[in-house]
């Protein structure tokens, strides 16, 4: 993987991961979080929040989606990028939103469980995007590989 294909999928990515992240929760999903979040969450939610941090961690993400992506899974293309994406982020956001749900009172199980998705289809986007940037090229006359 080139060092330029990876800092544009990187760049991408953090993008769709940010745009989708503010759509989603700060948009469209805000008022069923406010209404599932548990009673004193209000209090351990930074108001305003802290961006720096929002933007690293979208950045860590995506870069851990393009290692996945591009070097451990070794997929190509936008449909195995989002399948990827899909997989890793369910599993990565189910795991981490079980540990919080075990160890704070945050939200309750539905918007926990809420999350997983959000989360899932967030880091799917991103994977179907970063998968597109990083797809390998085929030699010259090579028919066309079956995409996915």
């Amino acid at each position: 993987m080139s060092i330029v294909r990876y800092a544009m999928a990187l760049i991408v990515g953090t993008l769709v991961l940010l745009v989708l992240g503010f759509i989603l929760y700060a948009m469209v999903f805000t008022g069923f979080f406010a209404a599932n979040a548990e009673p004193g969450a209000g209090a351990v939610a930074k108001d305003p929040p802290d961006m720096l941090f929002i933007y690293l961690s979208e950045l860590i993400l995506a870069a851990l989606l393009c290692v996945v992506i591009g070097c451990w899974a070794g997929v190509s293309g936008m449909v195995a990028g989002f399948r990827t994406g899909a997989v890793f982020g369910f599993l990565l956001s189910l795991s981490i939103s079980m540990m919080f749900y075990g160890t704070v009172n945050y939200m309750n199980l539905q918007a926990t469980l809420f999350d997983v998705v959000l989360t899932t289809v967030r880091v799917a986007v991103a994977g179907a995007v970063i998968g597109l940037v990083l797809r390998r090229k085929r030699p010259a006359g090579s028919p066309a590989a079956v995409s996915g």
